[in-house]
């Protein structure tokens, strides 16, 4: 008996066929389907962490976005964007360090994720948010980005005027460019070249740009006035190690430091004190 493909593989295959009948609609059904993302349950852990912190909803353009916030007004700030279907209870080993250190500590949930508001998400859309954030919240001294979140905070401070721009950033397990997630996706369900094609000219007439111009390694080379520290372990499933590889190659004064075994999500103690050594390096007198 043969088995079942698993439903990935089913959601390609009709995905494949469909395209060649239906381009446009097809691409733009993958596009919204790609970009919908699974509710997390939040740990006991990460609840009382959150139930720590002073919380509202910021509206953002048409969102209303999730932003907790923890300590003293005054202090320097410390910006903390999750990755993909995760939410801000991911921070609960890195807040109380870096409150300890002496700052004031805010993250989000992302659009589509935790308490925020929508059901979409992409990388720009969670880019904007953090721009708007860094208006707000600022001046944002040090913004941690992890996975998505990390490639959201380098596009949010590639657009942000120089002066919102934080004075040094953390980004963990990153992409360099939606091209690598795209192919990612192309193999997980095994997208045709077809199928490929039809998105990229979708995401085209959507926003003026194709895949391949989200360069987060074009964006990097402006950042020279960001000190950061790149984190990323070897062996990563979900993002591979030479995306930290080229967007350190990139950025001016960015240093990479190479992990082993501590997966995609670089929450092991080895992690957290590496984000905190730098972060209590930076801060203001």
């Amino acid at each position: 008996m043969m088995k079942a493909k698993p439903m990935v593989q089913v959601l390609g295959a009709v995905l494949n066929a469909s395209v060649r009948i239906a381009p446009q609609t097809t691409a733009q059904a993958a596009f919204y389907l790609f970009g919908l993302p699974r509710p997390r349950r939040v740990k006991p852990q990460e609840q009382a962490f959150l139930e720590t912190a002073q919380r509202e909803h910021v509206p953002i353009g048409e969102q209303r976005i999730a932003v907790y916030r923890w300590g003293e007004a005054g202090r320097p700030v410390a910006l903390l964007a999750h990755g993909w279907e995760s939410h801000a209870g991911r921070w609960r080993k890195v807040g109380p360090g870096l409150l300890e250190a002496g700052y004031r500590v805010v993250a989000l949930d992302a659009p589509a994720h935790g308490r925020s508001s929508g059901w979409h998400f992409n990388m720009i859309r969670y880019a904007d948010v953090l721009c708007a954030l860094l208006e707000r919240e600022g001046p944002v001294h040090l913004m941690v980005g992890h996975s998505v979140g990390g490639a959201s905070s380098i596009w949010a401070m590639g657009t942000a005027p120089s002066t919102l721009r934080p004075k040094r950033a953390v980004i963990m397990a990153s992409f360099a460019s939606l091209a690598h997630v795209l192919e990612n996706g192309r193999r997980l369900i095994g997208a045709e070249p077809a199928l490929v094609a039809a998105m990229d000219d979708f995401i085209v007439r959507l926003s003026g740009r194709r895949i391949a111009e989200y360069d987060l390694t074009t964006v990097a080379r402006t950042l020279g006035d960001v000190e950061a520290l790149l984190l990323h372990d070897r062996h990563d499933r979900v993002t591979h190690f030479s995306e930290s590889e080229r967007l350190c190659a990139a950025w001016p004064g960015a240093r990479l430091i190479a992990t082993e075994g501590l997966g995609h999500g670089l929450t092991a103690p080895q992690a957290v004190h590496l984000v905190l050594d730098f972060a209590r390096q930076g801060l203001p007198a």
